[in-house]
């Protein structure tokens, strides 16, 4: 009689693993893979269209600013394609016509499909056919600025605007069942520096969990130079995008598993995923002690980000051909409202609810790539009613104009009594 050998609980593990990272990427493709059935442009439902490239972080953001879009009775319609934040920069900074263009991308060698997405008026998209030529790209959407991009100026002739959003934090996120709550960038370095430096870097030490994008992701290259790990020599899968690498943890349900699973997203995209996701409190080199994005894991205020504490954020650049300074019309519609000496309540509330920071409840600002911090402040502030929306309360005092607030916060903007 045959003697029966059943798999052993470490083999049972293995193919647990296995099972998961391989449903990850059929969710993966299965996301990305259908045959569009219309086309981007439309002479009818879509007769104005501004075409958008860039971090794959920002889809969702967009969605936003196409409601806002909607509300305005604009006619425009945004067309989106995620690419990586670098793949952006170089579709507005390229002297090639050729890397302008965004195509078509069909499923081929195992690969997802990556078609471009309109969106609707509530945010929803839908996939869409491009130009079998391309269609030039009147926008680049990016993580980080161009020179980390490799784009340390535009071509000779050429007049680039690059049009600041809001603040943009990276993180460090584990799946829910996880019990790790925080991470130095010492321990970073040894996990996606070194692979897990042989243990050192424990329970992080198998890169077969490590869920990473590219040297293309603003996401990496931010986090990159926290940790100083290149980002184009990182251990660990290159998932593909920031949804991918959401999904790819979600799915890891086993303790054990889980406990050896990290990644890396913007919190608009971890933030909605708190559920099933941790972000890690991050202690930087020369720190004391790590710090969350938020004063605690359970709030969205980003106060440590606001105040300087947590340092890896940086603002989203929408980048844009320019003519004596100003943008086509196509770009405008996009790119003009972040260039107000006040953001509009509507566009303050959509930053703020996509889990992103605007720039007037920070107070402290860089000027590059990880840079060090100085001192912000702006006659429009709205710290309060930033705090408001994400509290759902605020302890400031509500105005109408600024004779009805008190010395220590004199200013009436957004509806609230602020401090300079």
């Amino acid at each position: 009689m045959n003697e029966i050998r059943f798999p052993s609980t470490k083999t049972m593990r293995h193919l647990g693993a296995a099972l998961a990272l391989g449903l990850a990427a059929t969710l993966v493709a299965e996301g990305a893979s259908a045959v569009p059935t219309k086309n981007c442009f439309d002479s009818v439902e879509r007769p104005k269209v501004v075409y958008v490239a860039g971090s794959s972080a920002v889809s969702g953001f967009l969605g936003v600013i196409q409601g806002i879009l909607a509300a305005e009775g604009s006619p425009y319609t945004i067309v989106y394609q995620s690419q990586g934040s670098c793949t952006g920069v170089s579709a507005v900074y390229s002297e090639d016509p050729a890397a302008r263009l965004i195509k078509d991308i069909p499923a081929a060698g195992g690969k997802p499909a990556n078609y471009a997405r309109f969106y609707n008026a509530d945010g929803t998209t839908e996939e869409c056919f491009l130009d079998p030529a391309g269609n030039t790209v009147d926008v680049g959407v990016s993580d980080v600025y161009a020179n980390t991009c490799d784009f340390p100026t535009a071509p000779a002739g050429v007049q680039i605007a690059d049009y600041q959003g809001p603040i943009q934090p990276m993180t460090f996120v584990v799946p829910a069942l996880s019990t790790q709550k925080s991470i130095s960038a010492e321990a970073a370095y040894m996990i996606f520096g070194t692979g897990g430096h042989m243990g050192a870097a424990a329970p992080w030490t198998d890169p077969t969990y490590y869920f990473v994008r590219n040297a293309s992701s603003g996401t990496q290259q931010m986090i990159a130079r926290a940790i100083n790990v290149p980002a184009d020599k990182w251990w660990g899968k290159d998932r593909g995008g920031s949804s991918a690498v959401r999904d790819g943890l979600k799915i890891l349900l086993d303790a054990s598993l889980a406990e050896q699973a990290i990644g890396i997203l913007s919190t608009d995209v971890a933030d909605d995923a708190r559920s099933d996701l941790r972000v890690l409190a991050f202690k930087a080199f020369g720190q004391n002690c790590g710090y969350y994005p938020d004063s605690t894991p359970f709030l969205f205020d980003k106060r440590n980000v606001r105040d300087g504490h947590y340092p890896i954020w940086g603002p989203l650049h929408f980048y844009t051909r320019v003519s004596a300074g100003i943008p086509t019309e196509q770009a405008g519609v996009l790119v003009t409202r972040f260039a107000a000496p006040k953001l509009s309540n509507a566009l303050v509330e959509a930053i703020t609810k996509k889990h992103l920071v605007p720039k007037c409840a920070m107070r402290v600002d860089r000027s590059a790539e990880m840079g060090p911090l100085k001192t912000y402040t702006t006659d429009s502030r709205c710290d309060c009613y930033f705090e408001e929306i994400v509290n759902g309360k605020t302890s400031c005092q509500a105005c109408t104009q600024s004779s009805e607030c008190p010395a220590s916060a004199p200013a009436c903007s957004y509806g609230y009594c602020e401090m300079p």
